[in-house]
């Protein structure tokens, strides 16, 4: 089976960031990278880790995916997101945009605080 192609970049899309729920409930956010060339860094990045099985199409069901890399505008609103597959692709993209975590823990709705 061919893996699904990526569908086309938001044409509104500046910086990436990424999410993670974490094994306890809650979830991790990560700083902003901003592209330097904006769409044209966007998608040289993803199409190189979509060769590599790095990044897929999200499929907004429950998903089995390792973390989320959202495509973030101008405003820093989420205007698209990918799947990050596993713990390897995502430590790949955790270096090359040179993401860190933030450090305030983010609920997922499922703890009852």
């Amino acid at each position: 089976m061919a893996k699904p192609l990526l569908p086309e970049l938001h044409p509104n899309a500046v910086a990436l960031t990424a999410f993670r729920a974490l094994p306890d409930g809650s979830g991790r956010a990560y700083t902003i990278s901003e592209a330097p060339s904006r769409a044209h860094a966007i998608k040289f990045s993803l199409r190189r880790a979509w060769a590599v099985g790095y990044v897929r199409p999200s499929t907004h069901t429950p998903c089995d995916c390792y973390a989320v890399l959202d495509v973030l505008d101008a405003n820093d609103e989420i205007v698209q997101d990918f799947c990050v597959p596993s713990a390897a692709a995502f430590r790949w993209w955790y270096r090359t945009l040179d993401l860190r975590a933030i450090a305030e823990p983010v609920c997922t709705g499922t703890d009852s605080r």
